[in-house]
């Protein structure tokens, strides 16, 4: 071959592969846990979260970007792109109950590994926590992390224990198709270090993955900051202000860190970086029948009432940002109505793999990268339906928040059902405190007609596509 044949081939692989690239930007999914709405210094912080804020101001960040109120029906609803009810994921599961996503769901490692990337989990799961239902099995080409609530790094550590009768929680590490291996015990000594773990690998990950030139996809889940409190050797009293202080501070360079491989790497132009929270602090009743909190609690959910497990703004409400260099810009600020079941569609589009969005089952995300790229001003989201566990709480529509039950704490001990729902204009009463019904003589009453449509559609929805219970080996609905 002469010399200018192969300078034409060359150049023929070079545009095929900046066009493969340009087409498949990898993907980057950060998810801290019980992360308060008001937890970074750029949203009122008194702890600052140097690194999460330079982040938020190379990108778009999302301050109405909503979630589900426990963190299984959050990660559930992120890798199917469906309410979790729909999935029988709807609540945290007890040790030893059903749990876990059938084998039909398509998950997000699925359409992703179908659509020509590699795959990865580094973090907690908590979708499953058998050995045929953890990230391995479920679309993910490795996995290294824990299967279950981060509180089970304390269970070995009550002087109840008994492994007769309850799982030794592990960490484990597994590829695609094949049993997962336990890596070490995950006690108290193993949490302490665990995030930085997680970085280390990820970071690895990373740079080996930019070598490929193969997109990948890399969904990195913290344990921080789910109780029992723990933090870094490095972090710890580097606040001055106690261990969810220093926690902040571990969050924050962990983060950092991730973001400077992926600079460093020289990939940042094609990765789409998103980072959020998959519900809100815990907020616990100081008086009453339950104990004032936890050992190292803190937490802000911002201006929003309420928090973890209740359908309030500061339960459902997370920090939330998406950086992807020249195609989003930097420095974009929405208060735009956005939710975690929105990820599976929009991530999918981002990979160029629109097509293979299942039409076989109702998917509640909607694709919102045009939104997220600047190209339209208004999200395609102007609702967010809020389940807790097997009930319809609230609907949040607009500026408007309908709620038909409540809970007020984290460790409610009543839960709350209105005779005649509850109305409060969150753009202007973010504590959700002035009942709009009550103090203005039914005005409002209109707001009912939009509301009921959402649920008479999504119940009528749920009557041609019934709900998967909770560890069903769900099959596929009969063709229409």
């Amino acid at each position: 071959m002469n010399f200018f044949k192969r300078l034409l081939v060359c150049t023929v692989l070079v545009l095929s592969f900046n066009t493969f690239a340009e087409d498949k930007p990898n993907i980057v999914y950060i998810l801290v846990d019980n992360w308060g709405w008001g937890d970074l210094s750029i949203q009122g912080s008194t702890i600052e979260t140097p690194s999460i804020d330079k982040f938020a101001n190379q990108g778009l960040r999302l301050t109405n970007f909503n979630v589900q109120n426990q963190c299984t029906p959050t990660r559930s609803a992120l890798h199917t792109g469906r309410l979790p009810i729909r999935s029988g994921n709807q609540k945290v599961p007890a040790p030893g109950e059903p749990d876990g996503l059938a084998y039909w769901e398509y998950t997000l490692p699925e359409l992703l590994s179908d659509a020509g990337y590699h795959t990865t989990l580094f973090g907690k799961w908590h979708v499953g926590a058998s050995i045929k239902k953890l990230p391995n099995y479920q679309g993910y080409d490795y996995f290294w992390g824990t299967q279950e609530g981060t509180n089970a790094s304390g269970y070995t550590a009550t002087p109840q224990w008994d492994p007769t009768v309850a799982t030794t929680p592990y960490i484990y590490e597994g590829v695609k198709g094949k049993d997962a291996t336990k890596v070490r015990k995950f006690d108290i000594p193993a949490k302490i270090t665990l995030d930085s773990e997680i970085t280390e690998k990820a970071i690895a990950n990373i740079k080996k993955q930019a070598k490929t030139g193969k997109p990948f996809y890399s969904y990195i889940a913290f344990t921080h900051f789910h109780p029992p409190f723990t933090v870094h050797p490095d972090f710890k009293n580097a606040s001055k202000a106690g261990i969810y202080a220093d926690t902040q501070m571990e969050v924050d360079h962990n983060i950092g860190q991730v973001l400077k491989a992926i600079d460093d790497a020289g990939i940042a132009d094609n990765t789409v970086v998103i980072l959020t929270g998959d519900n809100g602090a815990g907020n616990f009743p100081q008086t009453g029948a339950l104990a004032a909190g936890e050992d190292g609690g803190g937490g802000s959910n911002g201006p929003w009432r309420g928090g973890l497990s209740t359908a309030y703004e500061g339960g459902l409400r997370t920090p939330a940002m998406i950086r992807y260099p020249n195609k989003i810009k930097a420095g974009r600020v929405s208060d735009e109505i956005v939710g975690d079941i929105d990820m599976y569609t929009t991530i999918a589009s981002f990979a160029g793999a629109d097509k293979l969005v299942p039409t076989d089952r109702p998917i509640d995300g909607v694709n919102q990268k045009d939104f997220f790229l600047g190209k339209q001003e208004t999200s395609n989201r102007d609702h967010f339906i809020v389940f807790v566990g097997d009930d319809l709480f609230a609907i949040k529509w607009r500026n408007m928040k309908m709620h038909f039950m409540a809970t007020e704490s984290t460790h409610s001990v009543a839960v709350t059902k209105f005779t005649f729902p509850q109305l409060f204009d969150i753009k202007n009463d973010p504590k959700e405190a002035y009942e709009l019904w009550g103090n203005q003589g039914y005005v409002h009453g209109w707001v009912m007609e939009p509301i009921m449509k959402k649920i008479v559609d999504l119940k009528k929805s749920m009557a041609v596509y019934r709900n998967i219970q909770p560890g069903e080996e769900f099959k596929g609905y009969d063709k229409k």
